[in-house]
């Protein structure tokens, strides 16, 4: 949690599915040798842009609720978390 103020605290209590825990070298345990550049096998030769193409769209409204639903899609099919 970054600023424990009453506003992140209560959306931390009422959504917890929202608070993403990031990892450290630490918490998986691992040769920090075997990570990042020097632990990586692959070497980038060419990147691309990619746009992706929608075959639809969802209206949503700036209400609670809708963030609130918007928020658990995006979870659930692993578009952010």
């Amino acid at each position: 949690m970054q600023d424990a103020n009453e506003d992140y605290l209560h959306l931390y209590n009422d959504r917890p599915y929202l608070n993403i825990r990031e990892w450290t070298v630490q918490d998986i345990e691992v040769n920090p040798d075997e990570l990042g550049l020097t632990g990586s096998p692959t070497k980038v030769k060419k990147v691309e842009n990619v746009v992706l193409q929608s075959k639809g769209a969802k209206v949503v409204s700036s209400s609670d609720e809708d963030m609130d639903q918007l928020m658990r899609e995006l979870i659930e099919n692993h578009t952010i978390g």
